[in-house]
């Protein structure tokens, strides 16, 4: 039997708790409430009246400059596909059953400005699931990132990282489509 379903595939992505409002409330369960803030300035502590902290207190923030996007393909027969987005040269790799029909891909890029020289923990999610109105399903996971294993900011306070992930597209999916998903980046000072 041969099944074609044609996908056009996208993932936008979103920062937490570096953000105020109502995304400020999207920050995991547990997470110390004044982590966008270096150590040092979370809290009055042992500070004397009128004294003011040594430390840049600036908060941190991410800013999303592009989206991941992994073009157009089209899900073959009755298997599993996956697109893999190469982080270094943006190339998509398909595997299973699954074929190109074009599109640019484009890894995700993500700047993260606050307190300069300070270590920052960056976290990607294990796994994004995807939709579109019609009923179209995939998940986004393997995320992985081009950061260094400890991460600092520049003496301006800015670290510019870019990321990618793998689509999975699974065998049932049984409608066409733009497949979109929200990928929560949480960036914080240790």
């Amino acid at each position: 039997m041969f099944r074609m379903v044609a996908l056009t595939l996208a993932a936008f992505s979103f920062a937490a708790p570096g953000l105020t409002g109502q995304d400020a409330n999207l920050r995991t369960q547990g997470n110390c409430p004044n982590c966008d803030l270096p150590p040092g300035c979370r809290g009055k502590g042992n500070q004397k009246p009128g004294k003011k902290p040594k430390r840049n207190c600036q908060r941190i923030e991410i800013q999303i400059e592009s989206d991941l996007d992994f073009g157009r393909v089209v899900l073959l027969g009755d298997g599993e596909g996956r697109v893999l987005l190469d982080l270094e040269t943006g190339q998509k790799r398909l595997i299973g059953d699954v074929d190109d029909l074009g599109g640019m891909p484009i890894t995700g890029r993500a700047v993260v400005t606050g307190a300069p020289f300070e270590q920052v923990i960056i976290d990607l999610p294990g796994e994004v699931p995807m939709r579109d109105p019609t009923g179209g399903r995939a998940r986004l996971r393997e995320f992985e990132t081009d950061l260094p294993a400890l991460p600092v900011l520049d003496s301006g306070g800015r670290l510019t990282f870019n990321f990618s992930g793998t689509l999975v597209i699974e065998a049932e999916t049984n409608a066409s489509g733009n497949l979109r998903g929200r990928v929560p980046i949480t960036v914080e000072y240790p």
